[in-house]
């Protein structure tokens, strides 16, 4: 079971981070992430994993009276069915708060077969109350098993 949380592990980082392929959006920037903490849960059939990544997140290009970077929390379960390697679903949550004090909720949900992600900004305060923001985003670069680098844009 290690060696499957391991390769979980690798997979998720490389799905929930970006790509330069991706990096032409009209906002894009970058994220580094840093896994630190993963539960598994264990069932007949299948296993779930549960991992909480701290990120920082850099704007090349934020949107008008945005911040050029800000730091979330985000929570990644990915779902893997018995004698499988490769998860069949991978999604998350990030939960920010700007240098302004301004909170955002984002959801994901990653293409385990291509690695690319697509976000959706739920909810937000202050600036953020009432945007609508859908980047993509994808790995660039695999640092080690619990930290990565990925491009994104919208």
């Amino acid at each position: 079971m290690k060696s499957h949380i391991n390769c979980a592990i690798s997979v998720i980082f490389f799905a929930v981070t970006s790509s330069a392929a991706l990096a032409d959006g009209h906002y894009n920037g970058q994220g580094f992430s840093s896994n630190v903490s993963s539960t598994t849960l264990e069932g007949k059939t299948g296993s779930i994993i549960h991992m909480i990544n701290e990120d920082f997140w850099q704007y090349q290009n934020a949107p008008e009276g945005w911040p050029t970077a800000a730091m979330a929390t985000c929570h990644f379960t990915m779902m893997i069915a018995a004698g499988e390697q490769a998860p069949s679903s991978i999604n998350g949550v990030c939960e920010s708060i700007d240098p302004d004090g301004d909170a955002t909720v984002w959801t994901a949900s990653i293409d385990p077969s291509t690695g690319i992600g697509k976000g959706n900004l739920v909810n937000g305060t202050g600036k953020y109350e009432g945007v609508q923001a859908f980047p993509t985003f994808q790995t660039t670069f695999q640092i080690d098993a619990a930290h990565s680098i990925y491009d994104f844009k919208w």
